[in-house]
């Protein structure tokens, strides 16, 4: 995985430019190749602070930080923002001014996304571990057959609490792995409703300016009502593992 700026440098003619200066300080005049240079660099950050190179490096970076669960659930918000970004950089005039708020709204909504994704591997590895190494419901009734036939009493007690304890790791068990499929859920639902967006900011460009300026401040709402639904799960999470 590249970052923004190896991408720069081998772009395109970058490294062919970039010989070229040399070669012309070289061969032809020695003030050739500071102008050679400096054009080379001006391509280089032109290239390198491309928002879109830096969505994609971010979404891969960031991919790679999170479960495997959640990768594919994270990289369709990106790629959904990517889409949206496009489409409003073909903006112009009036419509660009009042859709460009819509980018910066859905900034903040994919890394709150992120965050979150990245929130659910402590519940996600709960779950695994938790599945993986006991098998709670086989547990808990060796203990309750255990304990139908018990008559000490003392015994009996440290039985119960024992059931007790089983029985509240596998209400946690179910509750944590009803979250993780509530969050896998909203991040699906969320990725089709930013396609929706999308097509939403392409019929507005269509229609022009002013129904845009009428528009736009419904699509920044829905956009942060998907942020709030996001800081719930973010907050319901914290309580659990």
């Amino acid at each position: 995985m590249r970052s923004p700026l190896v991408t720069a440098l081998f772009h395109g003619i970058n490294p062919a430019m970039f010989a070229a200066a040399v070669l012309a300080g070289l061969v032809a005049a020695w003030w050739l190749f500071p102008l050679g240079l400096i054009l080379w660099i001006v391509m280089v950050s032109r290239i390198a602070s491309d928002r879109r190179i830096r969505m994609d490096y971010d979404m891969q970076a960031r991919s790679g930080t999170l479960s495997t669960r959640f990768q594919e659930q994270y990289s369709r918000v990106v790629r959904s923002q990517m889409r949206i970004f496009n489409s409003l950089m073909s903006a112009g005039g009036r419509t660009k001014t009042a859709l460009d708020p819509v980018q910066g709204e859905l900034e903040t909504l994919t890394t709150r996304v992120y965050a979150l994704c990245r929130q659910m591997t402590g519940p996600e590895n709960f779950v695994k571990v938790s599945k993986m190494n006991t098998d709670l419901e086989g547990e808990r009734a060796l203990i309750k057959l255990a304990l139908d036939g018990e008559t000490d009493p003392m015994v009996k007690r440290e039985k119960e609490e024992a059931l007790n304890a089983i029985d509240d790791r596998i209400k946690k068990l179910k509750k944590v792995s009803k979250l993780l499929d509530r969050v896998e859920a909203q991040l699906a639902s969320l990725a089709t409703t930013m396609d929706s967006i999308l097509a939403d900011i392409i019929r507005l460009q269509a229609l022009g300016a002013a129904q845009a300026e009428k528009e736009a401040p419904d699509i920044i709402r829905q956009i942060r009502a998907q942020a709030k639904q996001v800081d719930e799960f973010a907050k319901e999470a914290a309580t659990l593992v």
